[in-house]
């Protein structure tokens, strides 16, 4: 399923909203079939079904949230973000990119300050 009304801004916020909401169904419906998350775990996650169990103990987690400090849109569908993803109350910066194709992340590289 493709939503090509959408454009990647939305999409990205999207995902940050369905990570906030810890709605895990909502968040992976974010990314394309075959998307590839980078550095979030040692090697990358590819498809939404590794998206789904990577991500699944850790929207449980209520003490876990984002926040979206600036983005940038290149072109129509790369954003750059600079995040702060929050746990326990501690903040950790993260830059992430995301390649968004007909409305669903494709690709999302994520850089830890």
């Amino acid at each position: 399923m493709t939503d090509t009304a959408r454009t990647a801004i939305d999409t990205v916020q999207a995902q940050l909203d369905a990570f906030n909401a810890h709605d895990l169904g909502a968040f992976v419906a974010t990314y394309a079939d075959d998307a590839v998350i980078t550095g979030v775990a040692p090697e990358p996650i590819v498809g939404t079904a590794a998206i789904r169990a990577f991500y699944e103990p850790r929207l449980q987690n209520p003490e876990l949230s984002c926040v979206i400090d600036t983005s940038v849109l290149f072109g129509t569908r790369w954003v750059v973000a600079q995040e702060q993803v929050i746990n326990a109350g501690v903040a950790t910066e993260t830059v992430a990119t995301f390649d968004v194709i007909d409305g669903r992340i494709s690709r999302a590289s994520m850089l830890k300050a």
